[in-house]
């Protein structure tokens, strides 16, 4: 019991620490802001990518188990039998939540017409072919560790794939955020104060999924209404998003 509330500790403060890197680098360290908007960005379309081919190893690895056939379709009968062909929920995978990352880009770099003269798919290209090639080297590589390990240790055996595909929805829902809240603040204050608004909605919902299993969190939040509830354990399934 000591050592599980020693691994929280250890989790709580890697969490605080891990989003408050942006902000101290901008701060004390003249990190470039805009760098740091669209090495985020970057991230999290490599982050994407590599969901797409963890979904396709699971399926081909787990796709034919008993236990996964069951999950499958009880997922298939709660959304009304409707069950999208499992060989294309990659491909329409990096579709869907690629569009919402061009939308977002596009909000973005109409906010922040004077930061990002050249247009802001331009300013991402070359930034991706310059400074932060380094950074997408190391995105990848360590995307590619975790895929790694995950198939060690079997991590996603039994889980039907499309539950894994609104995985990383936690992701796009920080950038819509921030992208949308944030945009006010660009045409006030600059890119300087969105960097700030990106690492605070990050953290909150970082800190939410960190206590989402609190009861007194699900209780303040649900207030014992049964639908609530439900509606509440749904939401404790995306605890594992990246």
């Amino acid at each position: 019991m000591e050592a599980d509330q020693h691994f929280k500790s250890v989790r709580l403060a890697q969490i605080v620490l891990f989003n408050s890197v942006p902000a101290v680098g901008v701060l004390f360290f003249g990190w470039d802001a805009k760098l740091l908007i669209l090495a985020y960005f970057t991230e999290t379309l490599i982050a994407i990518l590599f969901h797409a081919l963890r979904l396709w190893y699971v399926n081909f690895r787990w796709g034919s188990e008993p236990e996964t056939k069951y999950k499958a379709a009880e997922l298939e009968r709660a959304n009304g039998g409707q069950r999208m062909p499992i060989s294309f929920l990659p491909v329409f995978m990096m579709a869907f939540y690629g569009l919402f990352c061009f939308v977002q880009l596009m909000i973005l770099g109409g906010f922040a017409e004077r930061e990002f003269p050249d247009g802001i798919f331009t300013h991402l290209y070359r930034a991706a072919i310059g400074p932060l090639a380094w950074a997408i080297g190391s995105f990848v590589f360590l995307q590619t560790s975790r895929l790694f390990m995950e198939a060690i240790r079997s991590e996603y055996a039994f889980t039907p794939a499309e539950a894994i595909f609104f995985q990383p929805f936690r992701r796009i829902l920080v950038q819509q955020l921030a992208v949308i809240l944030g945009g006010f603040f660009i045409l006030l204050s600059g890119v300087f104060v969105y960097v700030f608004l990106l690492v605070l909605v990050n953290l909150a919902l970082d800190l939410f999924f960190f206590f989402i299993d609190n009861a007194k969190l699900k209780s303040i939040l649900t207030k014992g209404d049964p639908e609530a509830v439900r509606s509440y354990e749904e939401l404790k399934k995306l605890k594992g998003m990246f």
